[in-house]
């Protein structure tokens, strides 16, 4: 299983159902590739078979190689709302998009593309300054620009946990999607030959993910603990960090479709729709048809089989 990063509490569901043996309850043994900047992107991995199954949290990149001709299948979103988005000081906020004109934005060249799709959906003219930085927040509080881009369950949950700072009273933390461009994020994919030649493979691996994300939403310390001891222990996390960036993205899980239809459910009507317009109006040409890039049908065996979860 190839990660699209490192290995920590992005993935707190997977902890959880490796951990309490729900893999091995389904017959299988899941080997963990971790991801990050210097390692091969999960659809590399994917493409040159080293891996079976991947989680990506770009939504983009992974429908734009979809798109070159690779045989990828997306079978499911954990999360339903992307944390991508943008962390501004309280005294000088960022809530809606006219609150970027004439801002100078603190964040990655990569980052662009999203900013302009913004301003476009909104009607806005392109009045901005994109600073590049890396990914602290220490940018921000020496108020070398408006506003940081960040991942909400990322650099906010800093400012609480280093810098005694609370939400709305000292800093806002608002996604891409609050402006108007929506995404999924933790998005399970794999080969369409696999999946036509091992579905029942990918079904019980999506039952036992499924029963471990229900439990981390319960209890979100316990995945926290897992990744700060075993998983992702030598990447020094900080454990009350992991916690917070665990309850804030287990908030972003959950939607209209995913309460009647249970979690990891991908609307294939808001992909083409409001997502695929945000992912145009970023300059994105070249977009597979969103019928072909998912399949629901591992997830409907799932909720309505004998051992349903």
């Amino acid at each position: 299983m190839a990660l699209g990063w490192l290995k920590d509490i992005e993935f707190a569901g997977f902890w959880i159902a490796d951990s309490a043996g729900y893999y091995a309850e389904e017959r299988l043994s899941v080997e963990f590739q971790g991801g990050g900047p210097n390692v091969p992107d999960a659809t590399a991995l994917l493409a040159s078979g080293q891996a079976d199954i991947g989680v990506h949290a770009n939504m983009q990149i992974l429908l734009q190689a979809i798109a070159k001709g690779n045989d990828f299948t997306m079978v499911g979103a954990g999360l339903q709302t992307n944390p991508g988005g943008f962390l501004s000081l309280a005294s000088d906020p960022v809530r809606q998009p006219r609150d970027l004109v004439g801002a100078k934005i603190l964040g990655q060249a990569g980052a662009k593309p999203q900013i302009n799709a913004i301003f476009g959906l909104a009607g806005l003219k392109r009045d901005y300054e994109l600073v590049p930085v890396g990914f602290t927040v220490d940018p921000l509080l020496e108020k070398k620009g408006k506003v940081l881009t960040c991942y909400v369950t990322s650099q906010p949950v800093t400012l609480e946990s280093k810098h005694k700072m609370k939400p709305d009273k000292d800093f806002v933390a608002v996604t891409y999607e609050s402006l108007g461009l929506p995404a999924y994020a933790t998005i399970v994919f794999c080969k369409g030959s696999f999946l036509r030649q091992r579905n029942d493979v990918m079904e019980r691996f999506m039952r036992a993910t499924i029963r471990g994300w229900q439990a981390n939403a319960k209890d979100p310390e316990r995945a926290a603990r897992l990744v700060t001891e075993k998983y992702g222990a030598d990447l020094g996390l900080d454990l009350r960090e992991q916690i917070r960036g665990n309850e804030i993205q287990i908030s972003f899980m959950e939607n209209e479709l995913t309460r009647e239809k249970g979690i990891f459910r991908m609307d294939v009507e808001r992909l083409s729709g409001p997502m695929y317009d945000g992912l145009r109006a970023a300059g994105v040409k070249d977009l597979p048809d969103a019928n072909k890039a998912v399949d629901n049908s591992v997830l409907d065996a799932v909720y309505r089989g004998r051992n349903r979860v």
